[in-house]
């Protein structure tokens, strides 16, 4: 992908499965979310187009702020850390023509810093997107590890690819094609929106310190990690188990051992769920932001009814 013209759009992303165990190298499934999204925009733009041009002002500020600190964070790294090598010159002299046109919620699951880390990609990286996905997973991870001090590159290999992705263990990652409105079981998902914006770098601080305990150790490596496989492998539908079920033992899970990554007024949602089985939820991403939803197609319109709101469906 190399944006030109009045540059590119990258996707938010949605992780179907997997959080946390990316970072332990375990499998996820992603999917690009293209409801929301980030623009690349040259500067000129906001100033030009009068529907777009009040208040962009402050958002053209920051952008360029934004990229003034990537570029010194990507200058003090040692020039062979990345498989397609900056090109900081460029970066320098150009990075203030550009600002980010962004309508994702930050710090809701949705990958927004990892498609600005896709579009500093492909800005000032040549030949970004001409090298294997497995590389362009760990370069982007050194990317988008200036937002977060750790990052496992596959929001960010998402939100730049723009394509559903199974990444597997052993750090494969393959292109997969995943049809979300035809389901297995008549199943949808969808997004509830918590309200409450959490941070992803002390949330996978205090999962690792968690790891240190070799009973929740023992409980992610032999029940979370293979539950996401299995979950995988029926959405991928190379497997006949009940997706619903597999969420709802996955949301127990969640429940229980990551806790602190679910706001605490989400949790009567979350048992109503379990309760009544018309739903179960998990989450999507760190934790906070947007709860990721299963329902039954049946139940879609009533769910909406219960809770007063839209819900954001993924499918």
């Amino acid at each position: 992908m190399n944006p030109s013209g009045a540059q590119g759009s990258y996707p938010s992303k949605i992780m179907l499965v997997g959080e946390y165990g990316v970072v332990l190298g375990g499998s996820a499934l992603t999917v690009p979310f293209r409801k929301f999204s980030t623009r690349v925009r040259h500067v000129s733009e906001a100033f030009s187009d009068r529907a777009t041009s009040p208040g962009r002002e402050a958002d053209v500020r920051m952008s360029q702020k934004v990229l003034q600190d990537i570029y010194s964070y990507l200058r003090d790294l040692p020039p062979n850390a990345f498989h397609a090598a900056p090109d900081l010159a460029l970066f320098r002299d150009q990075y203030r023509e550009y600002w980010f046109d962004s309508d994702i919620p930050e710090g809701y699951g949705l990958g927004s810093s990892g498609t600005v880390s896709a579009a500093v990609y492909d800005l000032f990286f040549p030949g970004a997107g001409k090298i294997p996905l497995a590389d362009r997973k760990e370069d982007l991870a050194i990317i988008e590890s200036f937002f977060h001090g750790k990052s496992s590159g596959v929001d960010a290999l998402t939100c730049h690819a723009g394509i559903p992705l199974h990444f597997g263990d052993g750090g494969t990652i393959r292109e997969v094609e995943l049809d979300l409105t035809g389901l297995a079981g008549g199943y949808r998902f969808f997004l509830l929106d918590s309200g409450v914006k959490f941070d992803t770098g002390p949330l996978v601080r205090h999962f690792l310190e968690q790891m240190k305990d070799p009973d929740y150790e023992t409980a992610i490596r032999e029940e979370y990690l293979p539950l996401n496989d299995r979950l995988i492998e029926a959405l991928l539908g190379r497997s006949e188990a009940d997706i619903g079920l597999l969420v709802r033992l996955l949301s127990d899970f969640q429940f229980n051992h990551f806790r602190r990554m679910i706001p605490d007024h989400m949790a009567d949602v979350w048992i109503e769920g379990q309760v009544s089985n018309d739903y179960y939820l998990k989450l999507n991403g760190s934790g906070g932001g947007f709860m990721l939803g299963i329902t039954h197609h049946t139940i879609m319109e009533t769910l909406e009814e219960r809770w007063g709101k839209e819900l954001v469906w993924v499918s």
